[in-house]
């Protein structure tokens, strides 16, 4: 099983540090989840706009329990969630994470399973902690990797 979060909707639901900037507010974000997210035996991609949509390709980032993707340029994180599930050869094994209910709707027509920001909580408070661990590495996520590969048929197929 496969969740694909809606970065900023997540990050907009919860209370945080309001004197912090958004910046800072994503880092404490995405160093919170990866902890919380260390017993899980699933493949974890929190998705973003990109604050530098100058690339052609999402960014990604990988810590021990999450991968983070920016979308790319061109392309906000919703319309990059709904071209992940779009392009996925099984998309009943993702479960998009979001409280928008447009995109919850769009990933449910594709196939894929849907959960609010706050059952997705629920489901990280009862799973316990552990400690956040190092500075990501960046590679291509096996998500990325299979919408490159679709890119690049389609470019020599001359479509």
């Amino acid at each position: 099983m496969s969740f694909l979060i809606d970065g900023y909707n997540f990050l907009f639901r919860i209370e945080g540090q309001k004197e912090k900037s958004l910046e800072e507010k994503r880092e404490a974000f995405i160093c919170t989840l990866n902890r919380e997210l260390a017993c899980f035996k699933a493949s974890i991609s929190l998705i973003f706009d990109s604050a530098e949509q100058q690339r052609e390709y999402a960014q990604c980032a990988h810590l021990q329990n999450l991968d983070i993707l920016y979308a790319p340029k061109g392309k906000t994180a919703d319309e990059y969630i709904i071209e992940l599930v779009e392009i996925s050869k099984s998309p009943k094994t993702l479960t998009v994470v979001t409280s928008d209910g447009g995109l919850s709707r769009q990933c449910q027509q594709m196939g894929a399973k849907t959960l609010s920001i706050e059952a997705f909580v629920v489901i990280i408070v009862k799973k316990g902690k552990e400690p956040c661990r190092g500075k990501p590495c960046y590679r291509e996520s096996p998500s990325q990797l299979e919408r490159l590969l679709k890119i690049f048929e389609e470019k020599l197929r001359g479509d």
